[in-house]
């Protein structure tokens, strides 16, 4: 066996790996914001990682090109997904049923009173708006 294949093995068995490890993350976590943090860490690496392995094994620059825009376009836009994914729970805990762990320490979303730093609210309903009646 060439050490290329045994290289490209490798990347996909750990890729394979980190992408188990997300999944079972997902599953066993107590809260959204955990699994949430598992599912686009984890699995981020595990499909840059499986991509890799692809192109090492196959070296082709079609597939080394595919792969390297797979795991570019999972590096943007896991982060921006993972933030909004978040941040809408968050606000739309009651109204969604989630529940934050009670193991939680502290809420960085909250003022010293434990009032919420941001408002859900826009537009007309929020008083503090330009175009608001006062």
């Amino acid at each position: 066996m060439l050490a290329q294949q045994v290289v490209g093995i490798f990347l996909v068995g750990a890729g394979t790996f980190f992408v188990s490890v997300a999944g079972l993350g997902v599953l066993r976590l107590p809260d959204v914001y955990m699994r949430l943090h598992a599912s686009t860490k984890a699995g981020t690496l595990g499909v840059a990682l499986n991509a890799a392995g692809l192109a090492v094994f196959y070296p082709d620059l079609g597939i080394f090109t595919r792969a390297s825009a797979l795991v570019l376009f999972l590096l943007l836009t896991a982060p921006v997904a993972a933030h909004m994914i978040g941040r809408a729970s968050y606000f739309a805990r009651e109204e969604m049923g989630i529940a934050v762990w009670d193991g939680t320490v502290v809420d960085h979303m909250l003022d010293h009173r434990g009032e919420a730093l941001f408002s859900a609210r826009t537009g007309e309903d929020d008083p503090r708006s330009p175009g608001a009646a006062s």
